[in-house]
């Protein structure tokens, strides 16, 4: 039956050919062809990963990283020699860092591996734990060798989201100095303002010559207490330069009729985007309109008078954020907020709050 199929197979008469033999150097040689293939592939791959511009990752089934390209190595600073990769990868947020962020991301990456595919943004960090904000998407693929794979491009966007953070920011502060009442209570606002637009420290400068007053999240009694990066800073002059490393950003309200000056000191030297320039351009200007209509109501003509009780009034908030931040370990920005909330939810002014949670000790929602 057999031979009967295979007659009928090859045709009447005919005869089943041979098995053809296989030789040890005919064996070699195909692996050597398959060999070549896949490093063919190999070089492919990495071909493609290098073409993209934005930081791009290749891994398994399982999460482990075969191939990542340079905009990737640039961006985050890790290497395949550093791995190998699985996760959870060091790029993502800790469980100590932000833990809700981490059970996110995890559960994201749970789903991509599921074969799902939609866009999201988080914040990873690079390898000096500084936050990048990154667009990610991809797709999987089905590869002859490895099975199912999993291509995600990384694309940057922290500057996309630090300009819509700088713009709602500014935009509360503008709010907040066309609303606000009291010179302190402005000091305060542009203070923690301009520090928290422009990621740094802000020492404000108000008076001229001989009457000047300085304020800042520190306790001022003279100009020598004040750092000599700040005295420089203050001292300097506006610049529109946008390549070269800067120490900090100086803004100059034009207030009449009393000299103001705002430097805020970055933690480390940056360069300034175009945005952050036309946002200080903008703020320094409603400062300085409100700056002048506080003055302008004020009931005592002397402006150094004034600016002395502001003064007072500065110390006592900063006592009262300080109290804050120590008790509750919370950023001074933070802490601030906190006061100002009360304040305005309780109608009471921003220096009289602060006298009661200074004297008081309560928080400033009771005090």
């Amino acid at each position: 039956m057999e031979n009967g199929s295979s007659n009928a197979l090859y045709g009447p008469g005919s005869h089943r050919p041979a098995e053809p033999s296989v030789t040890p150097s005919e064996t070699a040689t195909t692996s050597e062809a398959e060999a070549r293939l896949q490093a063919i592939d190999a070089e492919w791959r990495r071909a493609v990963l290098e073409s993209i511009d934005d930081g791009m990752l290749l891994f398994d089934a399982d999460g482990l990283v075969l191939e990542m390209n340079q905009a990737f190595v640039d961006l985050f600073g890790y290497t395949l020699d550093d791995g190998p990769f699985r996760p959870p990868y060091p790029w993502w947020p800790t469980e100590a860092e932000d833990a809700d962020t981490f059970d996110t991301i995890r559960c994201y990456f749970d789903e991509v591996l599921a074969g799902q595919t939609e866009d999201r943004e988080f914040a990873f960090f690079d390898r000096n734990r500084t936050r990048i904000w990154v667009r990610t998407s991809g797709t999987a693929i089905q590869h002859a060798t490895l099975g199912t794979t999993h291509l995600r491009i990384v694309r940057d966007i922290t500057r996309e989201r630090e300009a819509q953070r700088r713009r709602s920011a500014a935009a509360d502060v503008s709010q907040a100095f066309a609303s606000v009442d009291d010179l302190s209570d402005l000091i305060g606002i542009a203070e923690h303002g301009f520090g928290l637009l422009f990621d740094g420290d802000c020492t404000i400068q108000l008076g001229e010559d001989d009457g000047r007053y300085w304020f800042n999240a520190r306790e001022l009694s003279s100009p020598d207490s004040l750092p000599v990066e700040v005295q420089i800073g203050l001292d300097g002059s506006p610049s529109p330069d946008t390549i070269a490393l800067r120490p900090g950003i100086l803004l100059i309200p034009p207030a009449p009729g009393v000299g103001c000056r705002a430097w805020v000191q970055f933690p480390r030297a940056r360069r300034l985007t175009v945005d952050e320039m036309v946002a200080a351009d903008l703020l320094a200007a409603a400062f300085a309109a409100a700056l002048s209509r506080l003055l302008a109501q004020q009931e005592a003509s002397d402006h150094l008078t004034n600016l002395r009780l502001a003064v007072e009034s500065h110390r006592l908030i900063g006592q009262a954020t300080g109290i804050l931040v120590e008790r509750h370990r919370i950023l001074p920005a933070e802490a601030f907020g906190r006061l100002r909330r009360a304040s305005q939810h309780r109608n009471v002014k921003l220096r009289d709050l602060a006298e009661q949670v200074v004297e008081s000790g309560n928080e400033p929602e009771d005090a």
